[in-house]
């Protein structure tokens, strides 16, 4: 492949984090004599720790701290090869860039951007030529999983016009109610008593659902037998 200067610098670089440094505090959570976190210290405060999640024995994360003490980046291993998989980067503790291994070849080929804590636009390296040929733009904050996706199929490093697809798009035409045509009549209103009509076929009824003017409140107690007759 005949370099462009548009290659990105795929490999995962992991930052050092010793559980050896002096003054590193270990937590065995499981009592089985291994460390499952270790804290590690520098100048009186905790630089990085060293996670391991699922208590396996293997580390599954290591995690980074500001002057501050707030989180400036996480590695994570997740498919437990003892290599990270996604390094997320965080400014004042919100998260703004994370860096993805996606099809197990031990190079970046995504790479995700949060504004204000949620992702807003992917690019990736779909064919692992270390160049950007997919375009993700999320464009609905209700639902993380709509984009427009744009593709690069012409290998010119910009996203193809016709080569452009809505995640969403059909979903979205389906809710979308269709308007009346234009001058149309509006819907008539259904009888009284149907479906969907007034219940009360009367005006003036007691009562909403009244079956016949002046019926007695469905509440009311029963009219009273009249009294026996004296005897004479």
């Amino acid at each position: 492949m005949v370099p462009t200067g548009s290659e990105r610098d795929t490999e995962i670089k992991h930052e050092a984090c010793d559980a050896n440094t002096a003054g590193s505090v270990p937590v065995d959570v499981n009592s089985d004599g291994r460390p499952d976190i270790v804290h590690v210290m520098k100048a009186g405060r905790e630089a990085c720790r060293i996670i391991d999640l699922n208590l396996d024995g293997a580390i599954d994360a290591f995690v980074y701290y500001d002057p501050m003490g707030r989180e400036r980046r996480r590695e994570s291993d997740f498919d437990r090869d003892g290599r990270p998989d996604e390094i997320a980067q965080l400014r004042e503790g919100m998260l703004f860039l994370k860096e993805r291994e996606t099809n197990y070849d031990d190079k970046i080929d995504t790479w995700d951007y949060y504004e204000g804590g949620r992702l807003v636009r992917r690019e990736r390296d779909a064919d692992g030529d270390a160049l950007v040929d997919q375009w993700w733009t999320f464009n609905d904050p209700t639902d993380p999983k709509c984009a427009v996706v744009a593709s690069d199929r012409n290998v010119d490093g910009k996203p193809d016009p016709e080569n452009v697809v809505d995640l969403c798009g059909d979903a979205r035409a389906k809710a979308r109610p269709t308007p009346p045509p234009a001058g149309s009549a509006p819907a008539p209103m259904p009888p009284q008593g149907a479906p969907g009509g007034m219940t009360a076929p009367y005006p003036n009824a007691p009562y909403p659902n009244a079956p016949y003017p002046n019926a007695p409140s469905p509440t009311a107690p029963p009219p009273m037998a009249p009294p026996p007759a004296s005897p004479r």
